[in-house]
């Protein structure tokens, strides 16, 4: 498992120069970075997750019956009208069916899928991908993924009931949905194993360290055992074969088949993916650090995963420009690790 999280820091500052007037002013100066380099995004931030929300909502339609495999067309309509209030789609997409509606990032389809299913139905696909409860990684302060389920008694408290419209914008991860990467990975990845969503960890083992000195000395340092990590039993998402199969269809066309990401296509290499653009402030402010966030969450061989990749590029923009082009890079560099030649786009004979 690998994480990054930028800006980044020194961690040499608080062990070798903690106690020095320069070192307190370096540590000072992060305390107060506007750009919180002490954040880890990763497992602490939380951000609306846009349509990278719509591959477990799918899923959860399926299992809950909103749709089904054969029956999964829903109207885009260029948007919805709730109340006097339109909320419209980047496109009109006729009434697709669901792996094209993931393929082409159609709001308007969303909308009433989540309709459909109901805040229930939302907030059990919450509870079912973990979303209220920190994943469980190996590493201190993870942060827990605030969601319509967390929202609702102050929403309803403060205007008297959970309307339509809410259930329209946590349907595309907007308004009540703020989620950490982490947390967002773990959901979607679960999804190529037949659901089985792991508890993701980066300790393998802590060798023995021997003592040094005696206990009478005062540098004495006693022995620390070995131990290995406890990998606990995933939790299983109950899907059928058919429905993981629309779903990973859906994600295989974002990028291979004219879909939002077809720019990071890798010939020979079954990328299955879903961009996600998050807005921050409305049309007209969305610029500098109100512009979008740009996601993209994948994983690959489609249909037999060994790897997955979340990239999170905050006030960037689309997910397709920015966010996936950046997790490309990561698949590039897998892939050269396992021998793959780009130019004839296979992976090296094994003598």
């Amino acid at each position: 498992m690998a994480m990054a999280s930028a800006p980044s820091f020194d961690p040499n500052v608080f062990v070798n120069r903690s106690t020095t007037p320069e070192g307190r002013k370096e540590i000072a100066n992060y305390y107060t970075n506007e750009e919180r380099p002490l954040l880890n995004r990763a497992i602490q931030g939380r951000y609306p997750p846009g349509s990278t929300w719509k591959i477990p909502e799918s899923l959860a339609g399926l299992q809950q019956g909103a749709i089904t495999v054969k029956n999964s067309n829903l109207v885009c309509g260029g948007g919805i009208t709730i109340g006097n209030k339109f909320t419209r789609c980047m496109g009109s997409h006729g009434s697709p069916p669901l792996s094209y509606a993931i393929s082409k990032s159609c709001d308007g389809y969303y909308y009433r899928l989540a309709l459909k299913m109901g805040i229930e139905g939302l907030i059990k696909m919450i509870e079912d991908f973990g979303y209220d409860k920190p994943s469980g990684v190996d590493l201190p302060n993870e942060k827990t993924s605030q969601t319509p389920k967390s929202w609702m008694p102050s929403v309803i408290k403060r205007e008297g009931k959970w309307s339509d419209i809410r259930t329209v914008y946590a349907s595309i991860g907007q308004d009540t949905v703020v989620v950490t990467p982490i947390s967002m990975l773990r959901a979607v990845a679960s999804i190529g194993v037949q659901g089985r969503m792991y508890v993701p960890h980066f300790l393998k083992e802590f060798k023995q360290v021997e003592a040094v000195g005696e206990p009478d000395e005062p540098n004495y340092r006693p022995l620390r055992p070995s131990f290995g990590f406890q990998r606990p039993e995933p939790k299983i998402i109950q899907m059928t074969p058919e429905q993981e199969e629309v779903v990973v269809k859906g994600m295989w066309s974002v990028v291979n088949d004219g879909g939002t990401a077809g720019a990071i296509k890798i010939p020979g290499f079954d990328l299955a993916g879903k961009t996600g653009t998050a807005q921050v402030a409305s049309l007209g402010k969305d610029v500098g650090k109100n512009k979008d966030h740009a996601w993209f969450v994948s994983f690959a061989p489609a249909y037999k995963p060994e790897i997955a990749v979340i990239a999170l590029i905050e006030n960037s923009g689309f997910g397709g420009s920015n966010a996936a082009p950046a997790a490309k890079g990561v698949y590039e560099e897998y892939l050269r690790k396992k021998g793959f030649n780009f130019e004839e786009k296979t992976f090296a004979q094994k003598r």
